[in-house]
């Protein structure tokens, strides 16, 4: 097991976020269309899985609440949303430390990590409960208490997750991805089976479900075996922080700006309008978690490609993105028949689901290829600057719309707007490391306005989802997957043949 002296780390000084992951010595496998398929399948099966049991949890939970509770509730799963900020980057620098190596070479490590980590989450946790209790009241007094003991859960979970997400050991990645939501919604029904649930029940019982994945986690890794030595926690935590805090500031900016109008929303609105507009929100949980399955599955084979093998990979793989959403678009389809006929009090929701799917390609791009290409290509702080600026210009739109004009379906155009937006200063700032050019752009946003065009028509509010509709946009989507992605198109028949080989994308 190697020591802390010669495990390849990047250098923790005032470089480190302008210092590229390069491939070394543990990172030596390359870069495999095959393997990289096999761990997105395997990711995709717990993703798959997870968001039927999302899918399920967007229907039973306000079934089980009145309007008012269920915003609440939330109210309490947005806040949550940003606990990784709570961790200031500390697993998102072992995961540039780790990424690409056995686990054998670092297990020594993930002790240290979990004892920093935990006592740092306990003090942490202490004051957010202090001050949860003495500036807010009411409901918002619980929700703040719960929000700081669910982030010591969630963030032990996460070290350990990117643990094995860097080891390339995608299987209980892929189960704890499944627990989350199959354990919450078990225990909800479990709970309402005997008893009556408000906000409150239904807050712990997803607090309960989060700490039994810990544990799950903790018995796969078993970091109290192994031999100790290396680095000290503190040590070890003064690199990843340094190394992290960029990356982890970023990816706050980026679930900010993700939900910058249900935050807007949040501070605006009734709690009941907040409500809907969450609903549809939460319906978004199914292609959001799949984008974090392939983000988690990508990043660790990119990490060992050469930064001409990413170029062409750039290119392919963003196109490949725009032709599944595509491809997934009937998913309103689906989501306004089951709203119709099993929650009909959320039914004002679907005009903002309807809207929500447009942002779906520029978020899959940003958060599967921009991030891991701007931290593989040391460019963190850079990536950092520009989210914020965006997130500044998302929150200012979004609260102004809601503040002033109040309609919502604006406040989830402009977010839409925002993202576009986001994707487009993104791809002027890779376009050196990505290969992309103003071509390549223009193409995507005209592909995108096309599939849009289709789409608005086909889920007007008149169609109502009937099977014509439905059918009329297949064919719609058929004609144009044919025409703008013939490559595309054999390039996933080979994968799935499994004839596809590196030389076939220029990978040799």
């Amino acid at each position: 097991m190697a020591s802390a002296e010669t495990t390849p780390a990047l250098p923790i000084n005032e470089g480190v976020a302008a210092t590229p992951l390069r491939a070394t010595a543990g990172r030596t496998r390359g870069w495999n269309p095959l393997a990289i398929a096999a761990d997105i399948a395997t990711l995709g099966t717990g993703t798959l899985l997870a968001g039927l049991f999302n899918v399920a949890l967007v229907f039973v939970v306000p079934k089980l609440l009145s309007v008012e509770d269920y915003g609440y509730w939330r109210m309490f799963s947005l806040y949550a949303g940003y606990v990784g900020f709570l961790h200031f980057g500390f697993p998102d620098g072992a995961l540039l430390r780790w990424a690409g190596r056995p686990m054998a070479e670092f297990h020594h490590e993930i002790r240290p990590a979990l004892k920093y980590l935990f006592w740092q989450h306990v003090v942490v946790v202490v004051v957010l409960c202090a001050l949860a209790a003495v500036v807010l009241r009411g409901p918002l007094r619980f929700v703040g208490m719960a929000v700081a003991i669910y982030a010591l859960f969630t963030n032990l979970a996460t070290l350990l997750r990117l643990g094995l997400q860097s080891a390339r050991v995608f299987r209980p990645v892929a189960i704890s991805t499944l627990a989350a939501p199959a354990l919450f919604l078990g225990l909800v029904l479990m709970w309402s089976w005997k008893w009556k649930s408000d906000y409150r029940e239904v807050t712990a019982l997803y607090a309960t479900g989060a700490l039994i994945v810990l544990v799950f986690l903790l018995a796969w890794t078993k970091p109290w075996n192994g031999v100790r030595g290396g680095a000290g926690a503190t040590a070890l935590a003064k690199e990843c922080v340094l190394s992290g805090w960029p990356i982890v500031t970023a990816n706050t900016g980026v679930a900010l700006l993700v939900y910058a109008d249900r935050l807007a929303v949040s501070w605006a609105a009734t709690i009941q309008n907040f409500a809907q507009y969450s609903l549809a929100a939460s319906a978004m949980a199914v292609p959001i978690t799949a984008i974090q399955a392939c983000n988690q599955a990508f990043f660790p084979h990119l990490a060992g490609v050469t930064r001409e093998a990413r170029k062409r990979i750039y290119g392919v793989a963003s196109r490949i993105l725009l032709m599944a959403w595509v491809v997934l678009l009937p998913y309103y389809f689906a989501l306004e028949l089951f709203v119709r006929r099993i929650l009909p009090k959320y039914v004002p929701s679907l005009q903002f689901a309807r809207i929500m799917l447009l942002g779906i390609p520029f978020l899959a791009t940003v958060q599967i290829l921009q991030m891991s290409y701007a931290y593989l290509n040391g460019m963190q702080k850079q990536f950092l600057a520009q989210t914020m600026t965006v997130l500044a210009l998302s929150l200012g739109a979004a609260s102004f719309v809601a503040f002033t004009i109040r309609s919502l379906p604006i406040v989830a155009g402009v977010q839409i707007a925002i993202l576009a937006v986001w994707w487009l200063i993104n791809e002027w700032m890779l376009r050196d490391s990505s290969g992309q050019e103003k071509r390549t752009w223009m193409r995507f946003l005209a592909v995108h306005a096309v599939a849009s065009a289709g789409y608005w028509l086909t889920t007007m509010p008149s169609a109502r989802s009937t099977p014509a509709s439905l059918l009329l946009y297949c064919g719609y989507a058929a004609a144009l997957l044919t025409v703008g992605f013939r490559s595309e198109l054999r390039l996933c028949f080979k994968l799935f043949r499994g004839r596809e080989t590196q030389g076939s994308l220029g990978m040799r």
